[in-house]
């Protein structure tokens, strides 16, 4: 891909994935009950019987998917919220190859900044200040929305 995005583009492009879904908030693994079950399974397995399913929503009961794998919930789509930068993803059309892995599962686990140093993408750097702003914001529970406002008023010097 040899497209550069610009602040001005991913921040445009952020809200073309959010404008329907801004009061779309990410539940964290700790408010979870697949992952609290699972948590509890992992504990304590033989006082639990057989290990409850996990969840398709939070990578290894800690950190959000960026995309919902494969499996009865479907392929990851970005009209389906998940995780906010994963949504911008699917929205560019991003290959694994765009982002130097093999496959999707690589990414999991990954913060947005190491995700976008490693891949064959060119990013501005304020545009990946904005994304890990966006992602933060996020994942303590804002809604997109509001992280969206929070993350163009820090980026762009408003956030007093």
């Amino acid at each position: 891909m040899s497209e550069k995005f610009s602040y001005e583009k991913v921040k445009n492009d952020i809200w073309e994935v959010i404008k329907d879904k801004t009061d779309f908030i990410y539940e964290p693994s700790s408010e979870c009950d697949v992952c609290i079950a699972h948590s509890d399974w992992e504990y304590e397995p033989e006082a639990f019987g057989d290990e409850p399913p996990t969840c398709n929503v939070h990578y290894e009961q800690d950190a959000c998917r960026y995309f919902y794998p494969d499996s009865e919930y479907g392929v990851s789509d970005y009209s389906t919220p998940a995780c906010v930068v994963g949504n911008w993803f699917v929205f560019e059309k991003f290959s694994p190859e765009d982002l130097n892995v093999s496959t999707w599962e690589e990414l999991e686990g990954q913060g947005v900044r190491k995700i976008i140093e490693y891949s064959n993408l060119e990013v501005d750097d304020e545009a990946v200040e904005f994304l890990n702003l966006l992602q933060t914001n996020q994942d303590t529970g804002v809604s997109w929305g509001n992280a969206y406002e929070m993350a163009v008023a820090k980026t762009e010097g408003n956030d007093e």
